[in-house]
């Protein structure tokens, strides 16, 4: 559970090149660390699910194993883009 008696803050960081960042800073109740990562987890899902209702997509950079895989498919990178 979220500790509604500290500081419970969603804000929009500055834009940059890839995009609008997102910070969620919360505090949980429980202070286990496996309740900790299902609030945490739970917290993603939520944001996930809903992203979609704004007309908002997630983006991540490819990674090196990611190039590396469309590049032994022949295919280059414009068919990530693409998807």
């Amino acid at each position: 559970m979220i500790n509604q008696d500290m500081t419970f803050l969603v804000r929009q960081l500055p834009p940059g090149g890839d995009g609008l960042p997102i910070e969620i800073y919360v505090f949980s109740k429980d202070k286990r660390w496996a309740a900790y990562e299902d609030i945490q987890s739970d917290i993603f899902d939520h944001t996930l699910a809903v992203i979609p209702e704004f007309d908002l997509r997630v983006y991540q950079h490819p990674s090196g194993k990611d190039v590396q895989e469309v590049a032994s498919l022949g295919q280059g990178l414009g068919a990530i883009r693409q998807r």
